[in-house]
């Protein structure tokens, strides 16, 4: 029987004061070098520091305080970079190319039928209490994120194991029916409902990781506490401050620890890019992660060699919730979109630090034919403004534009409110939220327009099409379309690659006409790391696993 636990959802605290101070004396540190001029100093080539403040300790910012730890139940980038320090899956991605390679599962075959795959895990794998991990706790976690009563925003990712959407729905009630049987203590068989070329893929994100049952039986939403947490990664919680720092260390008993270099990495949680920028600047931390350089300063940054920018699947778009009006209607929803002036935002706003996209599946698959995006077009969007029955914006009541802690989620908002005020007529009243609060305002669908992002959880359009499901987790729009459904579900069992890329792309042009998402920009990598660290390797979908992050020692030369 697999038991339900209900999220763990930590209630913010003050920050520690140490970071105030921190806080207080960046704004004076921003002013100073915003103001310098766009090339650095000829003394200096890199914006931090060039050499380890302590060896084999890895400082990192790692933005708000994770919603929770739990791998079945979070959804932010802050929690699952956590997460997959704390436990390994049955895959690993490689640090470069982020293919899956070995992790708990040393090997695995697929069948001839092309969807059962049989995973052989390792007998010295355990978990940090001493006791072995074993198949069965795959199967048991896995089976635990489709449980009905559990809360799991990225279930759907298991729906292409037979049966497992079924479960999930309350149409069959017995696990056993579902494709996730342990054969024995070391060997795991998972059969898909059809062929899957990016299954492998998904075993390395953090919904498929293994939890402790016994933990989690005995210590209830308290079982991530580091007086109580069990894990099986290559680092163990050994101490939590909210809203201040995580410690981790290296865990000795971890299968592969000999190859592990680090000895503690310290994890500060920080919502401010601002404060992170100069908290690497004052050499504090030795990596600045994407998505945490404030885009005013690229100009003043981008010279600098332990600077970083490059390709990303990710995509920056407001959601919107389609169920209540105005937003009701889709010719309100076309409107809002075609008022917005991409090229605008990304430009002046954000400097050219992304690249204005209208598109639900971001640039990069060159074998996926794009349908139309959302573009620019005012005179469109008065017309379907005013055919809604709100010629020049008069009757729409004012919109809520809600927004997490962000200087750059600000300015935006702030951009496309005087748009929309501009070419539309409308008011719009821009609401912003600490992270965790607007994390439960979108999950429960309180609002009406929210600015969110999406990360591709594997390389594959479906990833970015899949979340627009009906009933997904990460949806919260209500919006859902029986022949979208049905398109991206035909594409799944689909084994012709090039007929699948064009029920994909059927799929996203029924989305882009129904525009429960307002696709903005695609996002690009910008990020700061250290001269001496090792490991930390761009990558597609800005996935580092820590494992093989390392700091150069006396004697290596930096590059």
């Amino acid at each position: 029987m697999v038991r339900v636990d209900s999220a763990l959802i930590r209630n913010g605290k003050t920050r520690a004061l140490w970071l105030v101070g921190v806080a207080i004396a960046g704004v004076a540190l921003a002013i100073a070098w915003s103001r310098q001029a766009s090339a650095p100093p000829a003394d200096s080539a890199y914006f931090g520091r060039t050499t380890p403040a302590a060896v084999d300790v890895f400082r990192f910012t790692n933005g708000a305080e994770p919603e929770t730890l739990d791998p079945a139940l979070l959804s932010g980038q802050p929690d699952g970079r956590v997460a997959r320090t704390l436990f390994e899956g049955l895959l690993v991605p490689d640090p470069e190319t982020l293919r899956p390679g070995a992790g708990i599962a040393h090997a695995w075959e697929l069948m001839p039928d092309g969807r059962t795959y049989i995973f052989h895990l390792r007998t010295n794998a355990s978990w940090t209490n001493g006791e072995r991990l074993t198949a069965h706790d795959f199967e048991w976690s896995w089976l635990r994120v489709l449980h009905p009563d559990t809360p799991a925003r990225y279930a759907d990712l298991f729906y292409l194991i037979q049966n497992a959407r079924a479960y999930k729905k309350r149409e069959i009630a017995d696990p056993a029916q579902v494709g996730i049987h342990a054969l024995d203590d070391s060997t795991l068989q998972v059969t898909l409902d059809a062929p899957t070329p990016y299954f492998l893929q998904l075993l390395t994100y953090h919904p498929f990781l293994p939890v402790h049952r016994a933990t989690l039986e005995a210590h209830g939403d308290g079982w991530t506490r580091p007086e109580h947490i069990v894990t099986n990664g290559a680092f163990r919680l050994v101490s939590h401050r909210q809203n201040d720092k995580m410690v981790f260390e290296k865990w000795d008993g971890y299968w592969d620890a000999a190859r592990v270099r680090l000895q503690r990495i310290i994890c500060y949680s920080v919502d401010d890019p601002g404060t992170m920028l100069n908290m690497y600047r004052a050499g504090m931390t030795d990596w600045n992660p994407s998505g945490f350089v404030p885009a005013q300063f690229v100009p003043y940054v981008k010279h600098y060699k332990d600077y970083r920018a490059g390709a990303y699947l990710a995509l920056y778009f407001y959601s919107l919730v389609v169920t209540e009006p105005p937003l009701d209607d889709k010719r309100v929803r076309q409107a809002l979109a075609f008022a917005i002036d991409r090229e605008q935002i990304t430009r002046y706003v954000l400097h050219e630090s992304v690249a204005p996209w209208g598109n639900i599946v971001p640039h990069g698959f060159d074998d996926y034919p794009y349908p139309e995006g959302a573009r620019f077009d005012p005179e469109r969007a008065q017309e379907l403004l005013a055919a809604a029955g709100y010629p020049n914006g008069q009757g729409l009541p004012e919109i809520e534009l809600l927004f997490n802690t962000g200087e750059d989620h600000k300015k935006i908002g702030e951009a496309i409110q005087a748009m929309w005020k501009q070419h539309l007529g409308i008011d719009v009243r821009l609401t912003n939220q600490e992270w965790a609060s607007y994390m439960r305002a979108t999950v429960d669908r309180k609002y009406q327009i929210a600015r969110r992002s999406w990360i591709g959880d594997y390389v594959d359009p479906n990833s970015f099409l899949a979340i627009l499901v009906s009933g997904d987790g990460n949806n919260r729009t209500n919006w859902g379309d029986a022949k979208f459904d049905s398109l991206l579900a035909s594409a799944g069992r689909e084994h012709d690659p090039i007929r699948r890329m064009q029920l994909l792309a059927a799929a996203e042009a029924i989305a882009l006409d129904a525009m429960p998402f307002i696709p903005i920009y695609a996002y690009r990598t910008r990020e700061f790391v250290a001269p001496y660290v090792r490991g930390i390797h761009p990558t597609a979908l800005d996935e580092h696993p820590l494992k093989f992050v390392s700091l150069a020692r006396s004697g290596e030369r930096a590059p």
